[in-house]
Order: C-alpha cells, then sequence, then structure tokens
C-alpha cells in the first residue's frame, strides 16, 4: 500500500538534462504533464494522492528515464 511520507508530500522532478522532449509522459499522465508549442514541458510538481498512478505510469514510460516521483513511500 502506498502511504504518503511526512515531508513535503509527493513531488515529482524532472531531469532537463536527460529529457529528450518525446511527450510520452503527457501521453500517459495528461492531468500532470504538458508539452508547449514552444517546445518545454510543463508539469505539476506536488501531486494529489490520486495522481499517483498517471505519474508512475509516465515515470515507468519515459525512455530517457528523466521523471523521478518522491514522497510516497511502500507499505
Amino acid at each position: 500500500m502506498r502511504k504518503l511520507t511526512l515531508r513535503g508530500g509527493p513531488r515529482i522532478a524532472v531531469d532537463d538534462d536527460r529529457c529528450e522532449l518525446y511527450g510520452i509522459c503527457q501521453w500517459e499522465a495528461p492531468d500532470i504533464f504538458e508539452l508547449d508549442r514552444d517546445g518545454r514541458l510543463k508539469y505539476r510538481r506536488q501531486l494529489e494522492p490520486d495522481d499517483y498512478d498517471q505519474a508512475a505510469a509516465a515515470a515507468r514510460c519515459c525512455p530517457m528515464q528523466a521523471i523521478v516521483i518522491r514522497g510516497f513511500s511502500e507499505e
């Protein structure tokens, strides 16, 4: 079972040096990620508990493994 950790809650981090802007994260989690017309990736850093499944799918599918989710513990 996933539980929130006490420090700051769940957050997403994207390594801009690794991200190649393929947009797969946007397909997997359209409520969280968005590619702008100018080619920049926009995303919500702070997650709600209901966002975890979409965020985890985006992190798994990222070919550059640029997405990291912090603030959840598996118990």
